[in-house]
């Protein structure tokens, strides 16, 4: 896919689409494999206690474990911004028949970079701020470490516009090995992200770990994946 190019651009504008598309995949696995790093400190090393026990005590340990919080939502925060970055540089190489994929794909990235970005940015914003002056009125639906909170929800909606975004974006690779396996990790992921919000919807539960699990080690492997091959595109233009 990535190397069908436009014969109707020059030599630079292919030379700065690749660049950004190399730039912008090596950012989203940088920021994507800090949040593995994330996730394996929450989760495994030092994991944080999610049963809710009342937004007093939450306000209280808050303080102490705010930068595990941030290691969680920071790179979150930047995967968005870089991943539509890297859609629309896809979109650029894309063959004309396929164009409506990349522009579907862009669409759901959009949609999930609002959502997420301002959900995280609450997280890093009003809530410490609220805790820090004693107002923790409203905090409960908001909390990160309330599972039941509107922010999970936002998160769980927010990762549904990711993962269908990748559906339609993984779909475009389909030339020689490197290609089909980013399209296979891009559509599972995709398709499991889907069924997380009908989980979330039903309240059924299962597979939930191990589709998460296997978000955050196949992602910044694809997304790596791209960076290589923007970059031998980049190299035969120079």
């Amino acid at each position: 896919m990535i190397e069908n190019l436009n014969i109707k651009k020059t030599p630079k504008q292919f030379l700065l689409e690749a660049k950004i598309g190399t730039w912008s995949a090596v950012g989203v696995t940088i920021a994507s494999s800090m949040f593995l790093i994330a996730l394996i400190v929450t989760f495994v090393i030092f994991p944080l206690n999610f049963s809710w026990p009342g937004v007093e005590v939450y306000a209280q340990s808050y303080v102490e474990h705010y930068w595990q919080i941030l290691m969680f939502v920071v790179p979150c925060f930047f995967i968005a911004p870089l991943y539509l970055i890297l859609t629309v540089s896809i979109h650029r190489f894309t063959p004309e028949e396929k164009k409506i994929l990349s522009l579907l794909g862009i669409v759901f990235a959009v949609a999930y970079l609002a959502q997420i970005t301002a959900n995280y940015y609450l997280q890093m914003s009003a809530i410490p701020q609220s805790i820090s002056s004693g107002l923790l009125d409203g905090t409960t639906l908001f909390a990160f470490g309330n599972l039941n909170s509107i922010f999970w929800s936002m998160e769980i909606l927010g990762y549904t516009w990711l993962s269908l975004s990748m559906l339609f974006i993984g779909l475009l690779f389909s030339d020689g090995k490197m290609e089909i396996a980013i399209k296979w990790i891009f559509v599972i992921n995709g398709i499991l992200g889907v069924i997380a919000i009908i989980q979330a919807v039903t309240h059924l539960d299962f597979g939930f770990p191990f589709s998460l699990v296997l978000f955050a080690f196949t992602f910044p492997a694809a997304t790596a994946m791209i960076a290589r091959l923007f970059n031998r595109t980049k190299k035969t233009m120079i």
